[in-house]
């Protein structure tokens, strides 16, 4: 449609912000729209076979929205989709952006009848200017244009737009007119980036793909050469239309924009404008309460352009811009703020939309999920669209591995078999039915087809003229939208709107024609003597409008499922015919093979990927499984419900998609349904369930197999659904020797592992704990799993106690000059009588809670089992999650300190932050900045070519979490070595103290694990709710003294205790460590004193860093309020017992290890 569409919904009482409401520029009528939609409604219904929303729960019920939908693959037909499943699915009314040379004819009525805004685009007023245009300079002056033949002072315009023409491929770059020069010289806002303008506009083929010049020796444009063709575009003043969204949100309504800036029909995503940042920003800095949310939208479409095609709307979850890019955008860090927002909008769209680098890889990744599908399995349309989705991701990052690419060509030979033999991959499994039997459907099918003729044949001969003129006109109208673009590859985008259009208008005329001519028949002889001489002519012609609309609704229903039955026909009598039969024999054994391949190589590229595959994918690796064949694998405990012990039907040996993901929240009084061993069943053939979009992919457990054994497993005929293991030996003294050899043969193993790696990774925490329980490169872990199941409790306490009798040991070579400190001892506890009797109260009004689905285990003892560390090391990266292990991000600094010599002052934790980085970008190849805890130093210009300075002169000299509270004595700058093999010239090293009191580390790696994705987000909101208020609260680019700065790390361990919070305190941060909140006057609060960066020791001045680390888990959002009370502010602990792990505590000279 337009390049932006927005929505509105019934807007709540006007706000504060704009108390006195001026006339609504595009006002929206709601009865206008509803009977508009409802009527629209119906030709969505008839041009699509199915219409699935995904996600609907979560969009916001009340208050400002800002839809963003992507990809833009149906012009006016992604309107109407997006209006109809957010007022039919969250009960929203949907205003859209529209193009302004969108707005006549019909479709501008129907838009002004749903309020939509127009927009006018420079694009579509851009003209093809004379002359020629060059860089002269584009080394020292790229913004300088200089043209050849040209009038700038007449065709240009200061804030207008220069076009530079589209090649195939890629998009016609742009920009702003910042000055006019003169009639052959202008000069623009910024230069032009990318090898494609700068070759356009220089002629040189020096360029790398990022625009810059490999020989700088040159400065001008090639000799001899006579500048670029361009186009000019008018200055179009855009401020009444941002207005308009500005009012609407503010007044809690909705705006939908398709940010891609026109519909097309490419693969991937179309690079994104600027208008949805500076919508969402301008209306927050206007009104920063009003809350407004922004959620992404998929449209996902299967052959879009077709008739009853179908279609997938998927909404993502909600997010708010955070408050420091709405700052920026307001202290005219405009352009900054804009494009973080972008990248913010572009990554939640990349989350519910599939998109591939071309159409090839479309089909291959199409092709692999059907082979990868188990045979006769019939996958919701969600399903098979997160199953593309994940394909493409694994395909983007795998698509140069030799087993890719070697499994690519096979699939691409495959897909070109079947278009040779012209049947579809699903019509191959009839090769193994018996001649027989496909004699037997082919007749019967052929009879049905016959039957089905009956009530298709009169629709379709009256309704043709439609289907005719429908696709020749829509084909002329794709090859016109292509001549006139330079994105589209062939115009599909416009089809099914074309379609739609000319059938609404051509159907009113046909069954207008065809009821006049009964009419006239009846009125000239009562058609042929057969209508009673009483019925008038009119109601015959009123019959008529009811007659011949029913006949070809009819048409539609029984030609579609003929249509399937003519679709199969021909590979049945391939398998007739033997001369054919063994080329589709040869084919589906060709296929079986691929499958295999297929099903292999994800299983084992897949948990690289995903953390949860393992838990929800549709084909379970045999290969891969430590269970024999008595003892078939259990469902994940976290996934199993109440059984019902009335009789069921016995399991098929079809299964479906295991496993849910982002379930939205079910009512208090739904009825939880069953999952057992076998009878699992995530998606129901109806798809009833209203979290039918939260499925779980990549393929099911195995099929049920037609023995006894099948009840045995658990949840069988009389078993009350409880799982029965087999007996065990180990209660036995030879059964548990047995099994005490093997558990030290595996550390054993994994001591030579160890030994086998480099030296660091014997002192650097690799981002994970000894009680990880996903640590499944552990030789130890592995034992220990695979036969915690089958040992006794008591016999496994046994076996636990050894371990920790290890990791006592291996406290010898961390460095402790402290002492091990009791759980009460290490920090103080809250206590009634002196903090007052609401100290160990859940917060009762948070504003955020955990999904449903979100497991805490609350089974293990937490405290003391923690590995200890010496020195804490947060590299700044600006992003919120990495690859799984952090010192395997290629090109950054935290991959240099993995491969370096270990600090000597002991054990060393590496941590991956989203602290942002001096060029707020995400970019390795940049100097970072690096924050040394608890030296609270944050140590500048950081590269990986000067980590082993970093170690030698700061971290190995920089105070440790044993050293006493003495004054830091770090270098405020040192010279960077020069590496032999770069020329460049590195900045020096520099530090500073670090600006806050307080530091709170959130786990943010979902790569490790979903849940610290979902519960960093969540729990630093509500903390900044608490924090604000004694303004405390500091954002990642807040860098005034004092307060409290929350930042995400990647994963420290024990994810299955999420959420992980530490906790570092300056001594005594805001002076109340001693304050008795019990025995305040009534009335009188505990205020924070504002106190100088770097407390003074007892004996002396100076910065002294952390003198605390509390380091919590299984933290909630309840918990928040108590935490910023207690924790944050005085030191304590409100739940030791379930909620610490362990710390130091400097001034005492203890800590948990």
């Amino acid at each position: 449609m337009a390049d932006a569409e927005a929505q509105n919904v019934e807007a709540p009482p006007q706000s504060a912000a704009s108390p006195t409401p001026s006339k609504e520029l595009y006002p929206m009528s709601k009865w206008k729209y509803d009977v508009l939609l409802s009527s629209m409604s119906i030709l969505a219904d008839l041009f699509f076979r199915e219409v699935h929303p995904r996600g609907s729960w979560k969009v916001p019920r009340h208050g400002p929205v800002l839809f963003v939908a992507a990809p833009h693959a149906n012009q006016f037909v992604d309107a109407l989709i997006l209006q109809r499943t957010l007022r039919n699915e969250a009960k929203r009314r949907v205003s859209l952006l529209i193009a302004q040379k969108s707005v006549h004819g019909f479709i501008g009525w129907a838009s002004r009848q749903v309020g939509s805004v127009p927009v006018g685009r420079a694009q579509d007023a851009a003209k093809p200017a004379k002359g020629t245009i060059y860089l002269p300079d584009p080394i020292n002056d790229p913004t300088l244009i200089r043209g050849i033949g040209t009038n700038f002072e007449t065709d240009a315009e200061i804030g207008g737009m220069v076009f530079l023409p589209s090649i195939k491929g890629h998009t016609g770059a742009s920009v702003d007119i910042a000055a006019i020069l003169g009639p052959e010289e202008i000069r623009i806002k910024r230069p032009f980036k990318g090898y494609v303008p700068m070759s356009q506009l220089t002629g040189r083929d020096d360029i790398d793909e990022n625009g810059q010049f490999r020989n700088k020796g040159i400065m001008g444009a090639k000799e001899g050469f006579q500048g670029s063709k361009f186009k000019l575009a008018p200055h179009i003043d855009q401020t009444k239309v941002y207005q308009a969204v500005f009012d609407r949100l503010k007044a809690g309504g909705c705006v939908g924009i398709f940010p891609e800036g026109g519909s097309h029909d490419r693969t991937e995503l179309l690079p994104l404008k600027a208008g949805v940042a500076i919508m969402a920003l301008g209306t927050l800095a206007e009104a920063p309460d009003c809350g407004l949310k922004i959620v992404p939208v998929g449209m996902n479409y299967f052959h879009a352009h077709k008739f009853r095609s179908r279609a997938v709307v998927e909404f993502g979850p909600p997010f708010e811009v955070p408050p420091h890019i709405v700052e920026m955008y307001k202290n005219n860090q405009r352009r900054n703020a804009i494009a973080q927002l972008l990248d913010m909008v572009h990554s939640a769209l990349s989350a519910v939309t599939v998109s591939t680098p071309d159409y090839d890889t479309l089909m291959v990744i199409q092709a692999a999920r059907r082979l990868y599908n188990p045979i006769g399995k019939k996958l919701p349309l969600p399903v098979v669209v997160e199953l593309n989705r994940r394909l493409a991701l694994g395909y983007e990052k795998y698509k140069n591995d030799p087993r890719i690419i070697s499994l690519q060509k096979s699939v691409k030979e495959y897909n070109r078999q079947l278009r040779y033999l012209n049947i579809r991959d699903h019509q191959v499994q009839y090769a193994k039915m018996s001649w027989p039997i496909v004699v037997f459907t082919f007749i019967y099918r052929l009879l049905k087809l016959l039957v089905l003729s009956a009530g298709v044949l009169p629709g379709l001969v009256l309704f043709a003229p439609v289907f005719i003129a429908t696709k020749i006109i829509s084909r002329q109208k794709a090859k016109t939208a292509l001549a006139g673009s330079t994105v589209k590859i062939q115009g599909r985008d416009v089809m099914a709107t074309w379609k739609l259009l000319v059938s609404m208008a051509l159907a009113p005329i046909l069954y207008n024609f065809y009821s006049s001519i009964v009419a006239y028949k009846v009125y000239q002889d009562r058609l042929w003597g057969r209508v009673p001489e009483w019925v008038p002519i009119w109601g015959v012609f009123l019959a008529g409008w009811i007659v011949f609309p029913a006949i070809t609704f009819a048409a539609l229903r029984f030609g579609e499922v003929g249509m399937d039955i003519v679709k199969s026909l021909r590979p049945l009598i391939m398998c007739i015919n033997p001369s054919s039969s063994y080329n589709i024999h040869q084919l589906r054994e060709r296929r079986a093979e691929l499958s295999t391949q297929v099903t292999d190589l994800i299983n084992t590229l897949g948990p690289e990927m995903f953390p949860d595959f393992k838990e929800t994918r549709l084909v379970f690796d045999h290969a891969r499984s430590e269970s024999n064949e008595s003892n078939p694998p259990p469902l994940s405990p976290t996934r199993s419900t109440p059984t019902r012990s009335t009789p069921r039907r016995q399991d098929s040996g079809m299964s479906s998609p295991g496993g849910y993901i982002d379930s939205p929240p079910h009512s208090a009084g739904a009825p939880a349904r069953r999952s057992t061993t076998q009878s699992s069943r995530a998606i129901p053939r109806n798809e009833s369930f209203s979290n039918i979009g939260g499925v779980g992919f990549f393929a099911t457990r195995p099929p049920s197999r037609n023995r006894s054994r099948n009840s045995s497993v658990g949840g069988g005929h009389g078993m009350a659904g409880f799982p029965i293991s087999g007996f065990t030996t180990l209660d036995s003294k030879e059964g548990f020797d047995e099994a005490s050899k093997k558990i030290r043969a595996a550390m054993r193993e994994r001591g030579e592992m160890r030994r086998r790696k480099s030296q660091v990774e014997r002192s650097v925490d690799r981002d994970t704990d000894e009680e990880d329980e996903d640590e499944d490169a552990s030789p130890l872990a592995a034992a220990t799993n695979s036969t915690e199941k089958s040992v006794p409790k008591a016999s496994w306490k046994m076996a636990s106690g050894l371990k920790a009798l290890v990791n006592s040991a291996k406290k010898l070579a961390i460095g402790d000059s402290g002492s091990k400190a009791g759980i009460n001892d290490l920090f103080p506890v809250v206590d009634k009588a002196v903090d007052g009797d609401d100290c160990d109260h859940d917060c009762n009004n948070f504003v955020v809670q955990y999904p449903k689905n979100f497991k805490i285990d609350e089974g293990d003892d937490l405290y003391g089992f923690v590995k200890g560390w010496s020195t804490h090391v947060l590299v700044a990266t600006g992003k919120t999650d990495w690859v799984r292990d952090v010192a395997d991000e290629k090109g950054s600094v935290m991959q240099a300190i993995g491969g370096s010599k270990a600090p000597s002052n002991g054990r060393l934790m590496l941590s991956a932050s989203n602290i942002p980085t001096p060029h707020h970008t995400s970019d390795y190849s940049e100097p970072t900045t690096v924050l040394l805890l608890p030296a609270f130093t944050v140590v500048e210009n950081v590269t990986p070519a000067t980590v082993p300075t970093l170690i030698t002169e700061f971290i190995e000299k920089a105070p440790t979490n044993t050293s006493p509270l003495e004054s830091i004595s770090l270098p405020k700058a040192l010279p960077a070595p020069l590496p032999e093999a770069s020329p460049a010239v590195l900045k020096e090293l520099t530090t500073k103290p670090c600006p806050h009191q307080v530091i709170i580390l959130l786990c943010s790696q979902k790569t490790r694990d979903a849940r610290c994705g979902q519960s960093a987000p969540l729990l630093r909101k509500e903390l900044q709710r608490h924090l604000q208020p004694l303004g405390l609260y500091r954002d990642l680019d807040d860098e005034r003294p004092g307060g409290v700065g929350i930042y995400f790390i990647s994963h420290v361990g024990g994810h299955k205790y999420s959420a992980n919070m530490m906790v570092y305190r300056r001594p005594d941060a805001f002076g109340l460590d001693k304050v008795e909140r019990g025995k305040l006057a009534e009335g009188e609060t505990a205020v924070p004193k504002k106190k100088n960066i770097g407390a003074a020791s007892e004996d002396g001045e100076g910065d002294v860093g952390a003198g605390q680390c509390i380091w919590l888990a299984r933290v909630k959002p309840e918990d928040c309020e108590g935490i910023v009370k207690f924790t944050v502010l005085q030191g304590k602990v409100i739940k030791p017992a379930s909620q610490l792990r362990g710390g130091f505590d400097r001034s005492k000279g203890l800590m948990s290890w």
